[in-house]
């Protein structure tokens, strides 16, 4: 269990309020795999639903949202009954072998507990050929982001916890993956009050790891930045990376 597992649990409403779905994620997806009714998709570490139903709603097809943690699945649960709700990690997913069509991750693989078994157990429910999107945000994507800018310590947990994409595609060549990399803008982010709001909510995780110092320094800059921007729009444009993992035949 990822050591801010028991913060989710408490999070689940802040954490849904400011998670909203990417339409920029799903017409990938469209791009790289042509759907059918039959066609099933398992969203790993779907938290409170957002991106799982719009998946669903995009494909209209058999959807599975896996999350550990059972708050975030209830909120995700009220959210629609069409979608195969089920507590599960991405080192245990609970759908049988050769199964699925695709799998999707959206910044979750930092909160798995072992990437290594994660490619395991990606072959093994995933059908030959079928294919694994990994959402992740690269270390030089993450030091061009205005975020650590205001919040340094905040880039030095993230490199740390993120892990760097040669890892993950290692880990699933090692198991029999081929991979793509693609880097694609998914938000552009004001800089201004609200995002303040959101700071001080700690809209994710990561600002969990930072102290109510650290806050109020970061806090401090983005008030400045914004003073010194003569009423200019500051945007903060965020890149990611899509680890895009097809299942090779044996």
């Amino acid at each position: 269990m990822s050591k801010l597992m028991g913060d989710f649990n408490k999070l689940a409403d802040c954490y849904d309020y400011y998670h909203s779905a990417h339409n920029t994620f799903i017409e990938l997806l469209k791009k790289e795999y042509r759907e059918n009714k039959d066609t099933k998709i398992v969203d790993v570490g779907c938290g409170t639903g957002n991106e799982t139903l719009n998946i669903y709603n995009k494909f209209k097809c058999t959807v599975y949202g896996i999350d550990p943690a059972k708050n975030m699945l209830k909120k995700a649960a009220g959210k629609s009954d069409k979608i195969v709700w089920l507590e599960g990690t991405a080192e245990r997913i609970p759908v049988g072998n050769n199964s699925i069509d695709i799998i999707t991750s959206f910044f979750s693989i930092h909160h798995f507990l072992d990437i290594h078994q994660a490619a395991i157990e990606f072959k093994r429910i995933l059908k030959t050929n079928s294919k694994a999107f990994i959402f992740t945000i690269s270390h030089s994507q993450m030091k061009n982001s205005l975020e650590y800018q205001f919040f340094p310590e905040l880039l030095k947990y993230d490199i740390n916890r993120i892990p760097h994409t040669k890892l993950i595609k290692n880990s699933f060549i090692e198991n029999g993956f081929k991979i793509k990399t693609k880097g694609i803008e998914y938000e552009t982010r004001k800089i201004d009050k609200d995002y303040i709001k959101m700071v001080k909510n700690r809209y994710r995780t990561g600002f969990e790891l930072l102290t109510d110092e650290q806050i109020l320094q970061g806090i401090g800059k983005i008030k400045k930045t914004i003073l010194n921007s003569s009423g200019s729009e500051i945007i903060d444009k965020i890149m990611c990376s899509v680890l895009i993992c097809e299942k090779q035949p044996n």
